[in-house]
């Protein structure tokens, strides 16, 4: 992962294997995966999620079938393509996961009226 991190991004959530970034000045969540950054409105990065979620993973890893051994997946209004093995669908979910739940814990703060949290 990059060391170059815009000063206008907040990390949201990183695994050893990416990073989520919140970007205020622009809006938008940045997804750091794969030594690439793809930027995305809220709308977007939670319909990314579902799209990552909704791949069987079972059915990948059981398959013997040689179309089942990656998956491939575009963000919405985005030009980039992640072809993902099992492996890399998993990290991904964890990443998307990790970073869905840190920003409903901020959101649930801000209504509370407390300081949110701070990676």
């Amino acid at each position: 992962m990059t060391s170059n991190v815009p000063t206008t991004y907040k990390e949201v959530f990183k695994t050893d294997k990416g990073v989520v970034y919140q970007c205020d000045a622009t809006n938008r969540l940045i997804l750091e995966f794969w030594d690439t950054h793809t930027a995305l409105s809220a709308r977007d990065f939670a319909q990314f999620r579902r799209m990552v979620e909704t791949v069987d993973i079972r059915q990948m890893a059981l398959s013997t079938d040689a179309a089942h051994d990656v998956e491939i997946l575009t963000p919405p209004r985005s030009e980039r393509c992640y072809v993902l093995t099992l492996c890399e669908i998993v990290h991904l979910r964890e990443l998307l996961t990790g970073a869905r739940l840190m920003l409903d814990l901020n959101a649930m703060l801000r209504e509370c009226g407390c300081s949110t949290v701070e990676s």
